[in-house]
């Protein structure tokens, strides 16, 4: 006997809804992250209909927005009034192209956040809505690569880059990538029940729901020997966390309860290097990432990583890279297929799970 599964749901209440605004080059992931969960959340047995979870992906005409990946998305919608919503989703991606925004937009979230109606900042849209004053005496989630820019640009904002994503207020703010998916299940959890939450979250081959305060950090050992050690842990979250102000080793090991000796010793075990080796490496992997994805100049970068200058900052550079950091961004601009690789890479080699 056929089952019409349509019968068996009687009279669906719409509980949550989103108007999502994508910015140039938005990031796919942070995107897809919401609507996946979304739909399945929405409807019964996966029939992918819009029963109790329903989106618009709004933008001020219907051309097609594209993705920092060359996917395109078109609108479903024009702008609508933000009460039509629950929340507001403003999802970002490639910084440097945040100035191609189109002004009405950005009018939007500006006159969204004088009302009730919440606002997420996914990705940089983190950055967005600080641009657009909706952030003012927030705390708000970034990525631990966009942290030093975060601040710069915005110095009176509180950010977070140790969690998954921060809920403060009407203003909640993610990462991006699958920290999207985590928010969007929170989200659903609290609109929906757990019990739809719960299923979304099978479906979709996650293991847990990840609270908020799941760190976002990945740093650590080599992946067939992963960091077990709750001590060196928290003392890799917080040299992430203060790359371009380092920290001494006694006050990182006076932060987490213990001394330097036992630190050290931990290091060791963990990591084979001291805590000084491991931090200093931190800074450089930061740094060689912002040599490739970024147009900044040495100093700037020196700066960003806690280096006193750039002389000394290409003088260490060189001895771990073996080149210096101009000669690195030379090889990569004269490059057209791939991103120069790098061998025995600490950020790539070394995660905390």
């Amino acid at each position: 006997m056929t089952v019409d599964y349509a019968q068996r749901i009687e009279a669906p209440v719409l509980e949550l809804r989103l108007g999502i605004l994508l910015l140039p080059d938005f990031t796919l992931l942070a995107l897809t992250g919401f609507l996946e969960a979304l739909r399945i959340a929405g409807d019964e047995f996966d029939l992918s209909r819009n029963l109790y979870c329903r989106w618009d992906i709004m933008a001020p005409d219907n051309r097609q927005i594209r993705s920092s990946c060359g996917l395109t998305v078109l609108p479903t919608a024009r702008l609508q009034p933000p009460e039509n919503f629950d929340y507001i989703v403003v999802v970002g991606g490639k910084l440097q192209s945040h100035e191609r925004t189109d002004d009405a937009i950005i009018d939007y979230i500006r006159a969204a956040a004088a009302g009730p109606v919440p606002l997420i900042g996914a990705c940089t849209g983190s950055f967005m809505l600080a641009r657009a004053g909706a952030m003012e005496g927030r705390r708000a989630c970034v990525h631990q690569f966009h942290v030093a820019e975060f601040q710069s640009e915005f110095p009176d904002i509180m950010v977070e880059s140790d969690r998954l994503f921060t809920i403060d207020g009407p203003r909640l703010t993610c990462p991006g990538g699958a920290s999207a998916f985590d928010l969007a299940i929170h989200l659903i959890q609290r609109h929906c029940g757990r019990d739809r939450a719960l299923k979304t979250v099978s479906l979709l081959l996650f293991d847990e729901a990840r609270a908020s305060n799941h760190p976002q950090a990945r740093v650590a050992l080599d992946l067939s020997a992963p960091v077990r050690d709750p001590m060196v842990r928290r003392a890799l979250l917080i040299m992430q966390q203060n790359m371009g102000n380092p920290l001494t080793i006694h006050s990182i090991a006076e932060t987490i309860g213990t001394n330097v000796r036992q630190l050290t010793r931990a290091f060791h075990a963990q990591l084979t290097m001291s805590p000084a080796q491991t931090y200093r490496q931190i800074r450089l992997e930061r740094a060689l990432w912002l040599i490739e994805h970024t147009i900044k100049s040495m100093s700037e970068i020196a700066y960003e990583c806690g280096f006193a200058d750039a002389s000394h900052f290409s003088r260490t550079f060189r001895e771990v890279f073996d080149a210096s950091p101009s000669d690195v961004r030379a090889d990569l601009r004269s490059r057209t297929a791939e991103p120069l690789p790098v061998a025995g890479s600490f950020m790539s080699q070394h995660s905390p799970n």
